[in-house]
């Protein structure tokens, strides 16, 4: 700036008010600022002003480089229209038992895992999945991811001995194992044997972020929790249903804003009379977990109550029998006003979901209006 330039009060500010605060008293000639601008700059170098300035700045920073999917990949093309990508904040998904809500949650931390490995423009997150499994064993679970990787049935993977005159079998689940290997640095998975407490969970997660900043800052941690029902709490004072679930739902959002990180949660239901298709009120002890959550998602699965009765499934092929079609409603959603029903095809015995297209959407929507 020369001795005969007015400062202009934008590009001050905009270089930071201390920058011109430790100016050497040569630079800047006292006599040629005016006074509406020393009027207008002598309430930011409060430090109170100045800091919610700063946070501006930051937040304006952070929503810039948020991509332009908004969120990380869902690995389902729904999923992100729905919610704008995955984004962080609890995202509960509510289910009965044995419907499926625990395979969906495996094949989204697979699918994450692999969709958010490499920062792109559109997604600018490497993502790293921490699964917390409070209900089944490793030793069950992993077969499983083997089964979603390849395609193929859980039980080929469970007990190869049966199988191993079927060499192509084999063959896929050979190299769904080494691909498990191969995604160390994108996916862990910790079992009930491993701990329960909300408190392991959050230890766990410091001590894998803290891990993953050392390698690549461009790590964000997915963590994912089946279920939220199964957490259990340390600390004393937290042994009643209500307050120890308030206090869980606390910790777990805590986390996700500490970490700015996406949570999923499965959550169980009361039991259901009759059979209908369940609601926000369903949700176990759904006090604080719903409110703190940043988007619920209802499951059902017709074939599953109905068998072969059931209105709502597809067929696999020449075989007779009704195959389940998996239902998430969305019945809250802070990302985005989608508030409908989003489908996928179930396979069971390979653990496998696919999405569905448009036009079977329309079709599934029809069959439950009637």
């Amino acid at each position: 700036m020369n001795d005969n330039q007015i400062p202009n009060i934008e590009d001050m500010l905009n270089s930071g008010i201390e920058s011109v605060e430790t100016r050497p008293a040569h630079s800047v000639r006292q006599d040629t600022i005016p006074d509406f601008v020393k009027e207008a700059i002598q309430p930011l170098k409060n430090p109170l002003f100045r800091d919610m300035r700063q946070r501006i700045l930051d937040v304006k920073k952070y929503c810039e480089e948020r991509g332009e999917m908004g969120g990380m990949d869902w690995g389902f093309e729904s999923m992100n229209k729905a919610f704008e990508g995955l984004n962080a904040g609890v995202h509960l998904i509510g289910g009965q038992s044995n419907i499926g809500k625990s395979a969906i949650c495996m094949q989204l931390a697979w699918q994450i895992a692999q969709a958010n490995q490499t920062p792109t423009p559109m997604r600018p997150q490497k993502a790293f999945v921490l699964y917390f499994s409070l209900d089944d064993a490793i030793t069950e679970l992993l077969p499983r991811f083997v089964a979603i990787d390849q395609k193929i049935p859980i039980n080929a993977v469970r007990f190869p001995a049966k199988h191993k005159d079927d060499f192509r079998l084999m063959e896929l689940a050979e190299i769904g194992w080494k691909n498990i290997e191969n995604n160390v640095l994108n996916i862990a998975m910790h079992d009930v044997n491993s701990g329960s407490s909300v408190e392991y969970i959050e230890k766990t997660v410091d001590d894998y972020v803290t891990a993953l900043q050392m390698i690549d800052p461009a790590y964000q941690i997915v963590v994912i929790i089946d279920n939220f029902h199964d957490v259990t709490v340390e600390a004393k004072g937290y042994t009643e249903g209500n307050v120890k679930y308030d206090h869980i739902a606390d910790k777990l959002s805590r986390i996700c804003a500490k970490y700015d990180c996406p949570m999923l949660c499965t959550a169980e239901f009361r039991k259901l009379n009759g059979n209908r298709r369940p609601v926000l009120d369903d949700i176990k002890e759904s006090g604080k977990i719903v409110y703190e959550a940043k988007a619920v998602l209802l499951s059902y699965n017709e074939v599953s109550y109905r068998n072969q009765q059931a209105n709502v499934f597809w067929m696999e092929g020449q075989n007779s029998q009704k195959m389940p079609v998996y239902e998430m409603q969305v019945a809250k959603s802070k990302f985005g006003s989608f508030k409908g029903r989003l489908f996928f095809d179930f396979i069971p015995q390979m653990s496998y979901f696919r999405e569905v297209p448009e036009g079977q959407v329309q079709r599934y929507n029809q069959m439950i209006s009637g």
